[in-house]
């Protein structure tokens, strides 16, 4: 992974996770996969802000996490995944082309809430419809 992609993919995290996890996510992908004791140690936060900011990155499948072979758990990020942010406004498009309002929602929903239950998305979408109907923001779908 060269430097430009690191600092992309730590801008990316400053930009929609804010310092935190930037911070986090930045460390991880120039160490690879490391513990949770290092992460803290290194960055510099706190432990409640260290596993908050990985809660973050697992929530939106940016990182992963894996026993290592001592018996703890190492946390790692996929630049890859990173990256992807940057292909979210098409996503939003394609999704508004192909299906309308309400895919545009959905898939907006996901993308800022990361892994959802389809119930949850759903009602968050049916919602922000009611709202937006209410304002007149929206056409029917």
């Amino acid at each position: 992974m060269t430097q430009a992609e690191i600092k992309l993919c730590s801008l990316l995290l400053q930009e929609h996770f804010g310092e935190i996890v930037d911070t986090v996510g930045t460390y991880l992908l120039r160490t690879g996969s490391q513990p949770l004791r290092f992460i803290v140690k290194d960055t510099g936060t706190s432990l409640d802000q260290a596993k908050k900011a990985l809660c973050v990155l697992l929530q939106h499948n940016l990182a992963d996490f894996q026993l290592n072979k001592r018996g703890f758990v190492e946390y790692g990020i996929h630049c890859t995944r990173v990256l992807r942010i940057l292909r979210y406004p098409r996503y939003i498009y394609t999704a508004k082309t192909l299906y309308g309002d309400t895919g545009e929602l959905i898939v907006e929903e996901l993308l800022l809430n990361g892994k959802m239950v389809m119930s949850a998305a759903v009602k968050k979408v049916a919602d922000r419809m009611t709202e937006n109907f209410k304002d007149g923001k929206i056409g029917r779908a």
